[in-house]
């Protein structure tokens, strides 16, 4: 019920009172300028390193930028960082020696190396037998395949 009340209350807010999800949603990075992606605090409390004490509550966006260092950014102004991160993705810092699949272990050097092929077709089979749950553990919340291929790409790689 509280949902719909919510939900309710953003639809029908005067133009210069919409709720800081929907200003997040449509929202650019405070640091570069591309378009966030929503995520929930709870998201972020799982990525962030030691969260005791932070303040993360309320509606965040994540940049996807692989330039900018910029990892969340808060309704409220909270920015965190890829070094802010318990384990700081590869296709955010550009190092091959941190992760990108983050299900199954694999590093962005796993697919800089002649087993890419194959460490990509493992995960294509994981995806199709549902037992991937990159919407929990990657920090973009997203599927890895599509940050494997823009992190090859940006390296040269097909």
């Amino acid at each position: 019920m509280a949902e719909s009340v919510h939900e309710d209350c953003c639809e029908l807010a005067p133009e210069g009172q919409v709720c800081a999800s929907r200003r997040l949603a449509g929202g650019e990075c405070p640091a570069c300028g591309t378009r966030l992606r929503p995520v929930s605090a709870a998201h972020v409390l799982r990525q962030v390193l030691r969260p005791l004490g932070r303040h993360i509550q309320g509606d965040f966006g994540f940049c996807p930028a692989p330039a900018c260092d910029l990892v969340f950014a808060g309704a409220d102004g909270t920015r965190l960082t890829a070094g802010e991160l318990r384990h700081p993705p590869a296709y955010k810092t550009g190092d091959a020696a941190d992760l990108l699949c983050y299900c199954f272990d694999f590093r962005g050097s796993d697919f800089l190396s002649s087993e890419a092929d194959e460490a990509t077709r493992f995960i294509s089979g994981r995806i199709v037998a549902g037992d991937c749950a990159c919407d929990i553990t990657n920090p973009s919340a997203g599927c890895c395949l599509g940050s494997i291929r823009r992190f090859r790409k940006d390296r040269g790689m097909t």
